[in-house]
């Protein structure tokens, strides 16, 4: 009688070697770990060690890839970027701008804020930790994102102060009053839970924008009226 061939058993079967990360692999898990920690429990609550744990990696190869912090929390900003299309997002603002079209400009702008914080509310954490805590993180952020959109914003608007459709204001704080109102409406929806005010980004970004505009902008002069002649 032939005997029935061999059924294979679990420990029989050949063990499937796990697939190596790239280098460029390892290093976007690193960042996405380490920005994931940080705006959980702050920079100084979080260690390379833990980093280094999560990742299934030593500490040593957060230094290979990372020589310093600074190199670590650059790629944290170049990330998140990347991750907002930041490309296209100038792109689009630079077209708007030299067509004038005020409320597209502005609006795309304040939709933007919105779905980008709504989309990753731990970006806004991590930027809170970093300023609270004093950490270099918060003025890099500054000084390499901020800054140009709002230098770019105050070039805009003192443009259009120069032509006559804005009232005289200061095109800074201006610039930064726009900011404020997606900032804040997305902040209050994290921190507090606030859902008084509701609505899609787009929603939003026409409601505020038009209060913006109805602030800022000059009003239309009306003609005099006709002198009134009496008999």
């Amino acid at each position: 009688m032939n005997s029935a061939p061999p059924t294979a058993t679990p420990a029989s079967l050949p063990t499937a070697t796990p697939r190596r990360m790239s280098g460029e692999d390892r290093r976007r898990q690193i960042v996405r770990i380490a920005m994931q920690r940080f705006s959980e429990k702050g920079f100084n609550g979080v260690t390379t060690k833990e980093i280094a744990a999560e990742a299934g990696v030593s500490e040593a190869i957060i230094f290979r890839h990372f020589a310093t912090k600074q190199e670590l929390y650059a790629a944290i900003l170049d990330q998140k970027m990347k991750d907002a299309d930041a490309a296209a997002f100038w792109t689009r603002m630079r077209e708007l701008a030299a067509r004038r079209d005020d409320r597209r400009f502005f609006e795309a702008i304040m939709q933007h804020v919105i779905e980008r914080h709504r989309a990753d509310y731990s970006f806004q954490r991590l930027l809170f930790f970093s300023a609270l805590e004093g950490h270099e993180l918060s003025e890099m952020f500054f000084r390499f994102y901020v800054r140009d959109i709002f230098d770019f914003l105050g070039d805009y608007i003192a443009a259009r102060i120069r032509e006559g459709v804005f009232r005289e204001v200061n095109p800074q704080v201006a610039a930064r009053s726009l900011f404020a109102m997606p900032f804040l409406q997305t902040m209050f929806e994290q921190l507090h839970g606030d859902q008084t005010i509701t609505g899609t980004p787009e929603a939003l970004a026409r409601a505020y924008t038009a209060i913006f505009l109805d602030g800022i902008r000059r009003p239309a002069t009306t003609p005099d009226p006709a002198p009134t002649h009496h008999v």
